[in-house]
């Protein structure tokens, strides 16, 4: 009796123990927060995103959280990945890493960034895309969520020559590990994708990606067309530069190449409107099933040997039997 009381003091003193280790951990974090600079570069963003995982990992109070992501908001070009993959707290977290913690960080940095040179966003907008595609294998990411994050990524790149391919590349991954969503959560997910942006590897991947929607493929098809046919007057002007030599002999390997990607092209969009046309005739013969059925009073009145034809049924009748009266 003795002895399991003494367990029990001895436990209760290892949680008073753990208890005051916890939170004098949580006070040192924060008073560190308090004495760090506001100016950008003076401390790295890999430390700062550690500082962060232990203030929310130590529950600490929301200032030293805010003060934190407000700091690594005014140098978020300078991360990486691995810095924005911070794991979500407590067991009620359905998704996997932080979301929100990062989506709070990149509002900071659009509302601190005034820098001339676009060099920053177009490095933050390839980091959300990275991001992305670390996160899209997650099966508890939400649609809603990704699309949110996606479009920070099209809001950074506004303006800029930079390729969408990398939120096709998150696309593609999100739709691999959620095959579950139905066409229209497709479509909707990949609103986000500029077609227009995407390179001809991304396009000619795309038009043969079964996990696309039907509409996206069509339109892929048609943009990947038109940058083939403005390849052509290039290589024309390049001829009519003067650079017969060698002008000539990329003309007409490229020119090979275009007619090649054109027919491919083509042959890809043919059988896709063969698709349509067979589903739109089994949407036809379908329809046409069912006004075929034939009531039960015409089936009587056929077996019955009445005419049922719209000229002769007024002739119709049934033959009645002769009673015999017996002699």
């Amino acid at each position: 009796m003795q002895k399991r009381v003494g367990d029990q003091n001895w436990k209760a003193a290892r949680d008073d123990m753990t208890l005051y280790k916890r939170n004098s951990q949580r006070e040192i974090v924060e008073a560190l927060e308090r004495l760090l600079p506001d100016q950008r570069g003076v401390v790295t963003c890999t430390f700062l995103f550690e500082m962060l995982q232990f203030a929310m990992a130590l529950d600490a109070n929301p200032e030293c959280k805010n003060g934190l992501e407000i700091r690594i908001g005014k140098q978020l070009e300078q991360a990486s990945v691995e810095d924005l993959l911070i794991p979500s707290q407590g067991y009620a977290k359905d998704e996997q890493y932080d979301t929100e913690c990062v989506r709070r960080i990149l509002k900071n940095f659009y509302c601190n960034y005034t820098g001339p040179d676009p060099s920053g966003l177009i490095s933050v907008a390839e980091l959300i895309d990275e991001f992305l595609a670390e996160i899209s294998s997650d099966i508890d990411l939400k649609t809603t969520t990704f699309i949110a994050i996606a479009d920070m990524s099209v809001a950074a790149s506004t303006g800029s020559h930079r390729t969408s391919d990398g939120v096709y590349r998150a696309i593609d991954i999100y739709l691999d590990k959620h095959r579950h969503l139905t066409e229209l959560e497709r479509e909707e997910l990949c609103r986000v994708l500029d077609c227009n942006k995407m390179s001809m590897e991304a396009c000619e991947h795309a038009a043969q990606n079964e996990r696309l929607p039907l509409r996206v493929v069509m339109q892929v098809l048609f943009v990947g067309q038109l940058k083939i046919k403005e390849t052509i007057p290039k290589e024309v002007q390049l001829l009519k530069t003067g650079e017969e030599g060698d002008g000539v002999a990329r003309f007409s390997s490229s020119g090979e190449e275009v007619r090649a990607e054109m027919v491919k092209m083509g042959s890809k969009v043919m059988e896709l409107e063969r698709e349509c046309n067979v589903m739109r005739r089994e949407i036809q013969r379908s329809g046409e099933r069912k006004r075929e059925k034939v009531s039960i009073w015409k089936e009587m009145k056929r077996k019955l040997g009445c005419v049922t034809s719209m000229h002769e049924s007024s002739n119709c009748h049934v033959k009645k039997k002769k009673k015999v009266h017996p002699r």
